[in-house]
């Protein structure tokens, strides 16, 4: 008994022709969704900008303290001028062991000092 071998068809030359028209239509749906995609992109960038300023003005007006109009202004347009690239910057994660546990205690001293400084003042009437 002899292994069977796989015979390929080859494809007729009608065969051909009628996909020949395909990619060209093909490219220019993949165009028109890009270009749809690339109009949605901007215009949700501008609609989170807009999110952030009125989150911004509503946080102000809410939770501002009456005296400090001035410092709510420069809080304001410093946090909603736009970066170079439309992201907020995120921080990396600290891997290192060492410089975790650096970190772990320099945020315990802190808290101990915010600590022994609310107790001062509770201390002195």
């Amino acid at each position: 008994m002899s292994p069977r071998t796989v015979k390929r068809r080859r494809r007729s030359k009608g065969q051909l022709t009628a996909t020949a028209g395909a990619p060209i239509t093909l490219l220019a749906q993949v165009t028109e969704l890009v270009n749809e995609n690339q109009a949605l992109v901007r215009e949700n960038r501008e609609l989170h900008t807009i999110i952030a300023r009125v989150t911004q003005a509503v946080h102000v007006v809410s939770s501002a303290p009456r005296g400090s109009r001035r410092s709510l202004r420069e809080t304001a347009g410093r946090s909603t001028a736009p970066r170079g690239n439309g992201h907020r910057r995120q921080r990396r994660r600290i891997t290192d062991p060492a410089s975790l546990e650096r970190r772990r205690a320099a945020l315990a001293k802190a808290r101990q000092v915010l600590a022994e400084k609310r107790a001062a003042e509770k201390a002195t009437p």
